[in-house]
């Protein structure tokens, strides 16, 4: 019987095979597609907005914003040129060209018949006179190093005769011509050029023009009898120097040496208005020095010994300027990023520090190339120098100045996720604090101050501090800041007044107009030493601080979520539930806008039923939160991808003012009864 039994049964499942392979059934399941928590939170949207709790979790809302922007950058900021100069040829005397000729004793005795007999060197005798022992001699100047032709504008020529002959020489006549035109330059004569004497004369060379190779003709020389026995030594020798000097070039071609053209010592003075500034510390900023040269070999050096870096004073080092082909200058650009500029003057400057000034040094030359090179008097050098200085800080007496302000447009967004037909608060206040981060005594007066809501068209502007004083037009006094050793950081001075906020916030304000004036130093220079720093202005903040102790009908909190449905489609849904658990001591309304995935608006829900409010203990400081179920169109949301929860807040009972706390918040979750279809 068993067996019979088992036969059968296995052929019942034989017969059932494929049906048992792909089984298909309904299943109704219960999914949560959007579960979410609002809160006060919701409304710190602003980066500038704090919730913040005391001890015991009662709220308060802070929000915080700057009103002013303030630039100082441009009080003391080096936006000039100075040292600027045209160094012209016919402006620079060069340096002396020194030609030397050395004839010995030696030499005019070896021209005497049996002269080394009777004059042996070492001996001592007595020198008879000897006229003419120099007649009609050429010697030949030779100044191909220094020139290989030159003519002057003006000029000194001088010839010096230095005589080591151990007697007197006289009736010196000499002549200094061009050797290849044979043109005189000039004519000396020297009655008497007593033993161990120098003599000298000059002409002026101005108009001439002078060769590489000149000739000096020594017409005559007379040698006078020695006073007595004289030791005769060969090397004993006349000296004959060619000078020119106070050289002024008409044109010259020459392998110049190096030469000074001008040397320029001054101290240059910056306009800082009313502003006496000692010293300046660098950010940023460049200095370009531009310099044009018409000649072949130009070089000039900038020095600005009062600007330093470790301790070492700035110099451009050699700035070779190629000539000139054009207009266009040669820029050369210098960084002076974290230099310090002493602006007292020249060290060691008579009369003492002065402010505002600077001292350089500018040198310009012709440069040494080892070529030959034409330059004339229509050779110029011009430069000037271009500071573009924005200072780190500065130190000195900032002066007298009036800074305006504004007006300052400011909008508010801490206020856009939340929204009051009436809001009344028990107490909110409003700060506006000023922080002096400058080392100089402050006055600001606030001459316009309005709080508006740009949506209701309603605006605040009646404000009064705590001392009773109408904010606009009231002068308030800030204190100088001070640095800790002299340096950063900046130990700012606060000054606050306080005003009684609650008509301010009730308005729900976002948008705010401010303008006014900041006085410096207002009292005049009472001696003491100033600082700025551009970097950290004097700051305008407003600071709302909001207890959360309101009574309120129509308080509107807003929060988007994103839609999670299966990931299958083999789904339908049959029921939607929103099951709200309210925190809040607030009765609310709901509404729902349901999003596609590109945040276009689908449809809108808004439901009439009243979410109960959360229930309070007698304390007012715990809460039992209160469940409300809404069942939900499901055909409103079933294509969305998101969905905003708008919740709409009353006061129950109406006229009572209700503490915040942190804990406070609606929990609401939206469950789907889905019919899955599996197998299918």
């Amino acid at each position: 019987m068993r067996k019979i039994f088992f036969v059968i049964l296995t052929l019942v499942f034989l017969g059932c095979r494929h049906e048992i392979e792909n089984p298909k059934w309904d299943v109704d399941i219960i999914f949560p597609i959007l579960n979410s928590q609002i809160d006060l939170n919701n409304i710190s949207i602003d980066s500038n907005l704090l919730i913040d709790n005391n001890d015991d979790g009662y709220l308060s809302l802070i929000y915080s914003e700057s009103i002013l922007d303030i630039n100082l950058d441009s009080m003391i900021k080096i936006d000039a040129i100075a040292d600027e100069k045209t160094h012209t040829l016919d402006s620079t005397t060069f340096k002396d060209v020194i030609i030397t000729d050395t004839a010995t004793i030696g030499e005019t005795i070896n021209d005497i018949p049996f002269g080394t007999v009777l004059f042996p060197n070492g001996t001592t005798n007595s020198i008879p006179a000897l006229s003419g022992v120099v007649n009609e001699d050429t010697i030949n100047i030779d100044a191909s190093e220094y020139f290989q032709t030159m003519t002057l504008f003006k000029g000194n020529l001088i010839i010096e005769f230095i005589n080591n002959y151990p007697t007197d020489i006289s009736n010196v006549q000499l002549s200094l011509i061009n050797s290849v035109n044979q043109n005189l330059i000039a004519n000396f004569t020297f009655p008497l050029v007593p033993t161990g004497s120098t003599v000298s004369d000059s002409v002026s060379v101005a108009g001439k023009t002078l060769d590489e190779n000149l000739l000096a003709i020594i017409h005559n020389m007379d040698i006078d009898a020695s006073n007595g026995p004289v030791f005769i030594n060969y090397d004993d020798a006349i000296i004959t120097k060619v000078i020119l000097s106070d050289i002024g070039i008409t044109q010259a071609t020459a392998i110049f040496p190096e030469q000074q053209l001008t040397e320029t010592l001054k101290e240059h003075t910056f306009d800082f208005n009313r502003v006496e500034i000692k010293e300046i510390g660098i950010k940023n900023g460049k200095v370009t020095i531009y310099v044009l040269s018409t000649l072949p070999n130009g070089k000039m050096i900038y020095n600005i010994p009062s600007l330093k870096k470790d301790g070492v004073s700035f110099t451009s080092g050699e700035m070779f300027i190629p000539e000139a082909t054009s207009n266009n200058l040669t820029a050369f650009e210098f960084d002076f990023e974290g230099y310090i500029l002493d602006l007292t003057g020249q060290e060691g400057r008579l009369g003492g520090d002065t402010i505002n000034t600077i001292y350089t040094e500018a040198y310009t030359f012709i440069d040494s190339t080892g070529l030959l090179e034409t330059i004339n008097y229509q050779d110029s050098f011009y430069s000037y120098v271009d500071f573009n200085i924005t200072p780190e800080y500065a130190i000195g007496y900032l002066g007298q100045d009036t800074i305006s302000f504004g007006p300052e447009i400011k909008k508010f967004n801490f206020f856009n996720n939340i929204s009051s037909n009436f809001l009344s608060l028990e107490k909110a206040n409003l700060e506006i604090e000023f922080n002096n981060y400058i080392g100089a005594d402050l006055a600001i007066q606030i001459k316009d101050f309005e709080i508006s809501n740009s949506n209701s068209n309603v605006n605040y502007s009646n404000l009064i501090d705590n001392n009773g004083n109408n904010v606009v037009n009231n002068l308030y006094n800030l204190e100088r800041a001070t640095l800790t050793t002299n340096s950063l950081p900046i130990n700012s001075k606060k000054t606050s007044i306080f005003i009684d906020a609650n008509d301010i916030i009730e308005i729900l304000p976002n948008n705010l107009i401010a303008s006014g004036s900041l006085y410096l130093n207002p009292n005049g220079n009472l001696g003491q030493i100033d600082f700025l720093y551009p970097d950290y202005p004097p700051e305008t903040n407003i600071k709302f601080d909001v207890p959360l102790n309101i009574n309120t009908k129509e308080l509107t909190l807003i929060d988007t979520s994103e839609i999670n449905f299966p990931s299958n489609n083999n789904f339908d849904i049959s029921s939607l539930y929103l099951n709200i658990n309210n925190g809040f001591p607030f009765s609310a309304n709901i509404k729902l806008i349901s999003l596609d995935s590109e945040n276009n608006v689908l449809d809108t829900i808004k439901y009439e039923n009243t979410i109960l409010p959360g229930l309070l203990s007698n304390q007012n400081n715990n809460i039992n939160p209160q469940q409300t179920i809404i069942e939900i169109d499901a055909s409103k949301i079933q294509q969305a991808s998101k969905l905003i929860t708008v919740f709409t807040l009353s006061t129950i009972p109406a006229n009572q003012h209700i503490k915040i706390y942190d804990f406070y918040s609606i929990k609401f979750l939206i469950s789907a009864i889905i019919n899955q279809k599996l197998n299918d």
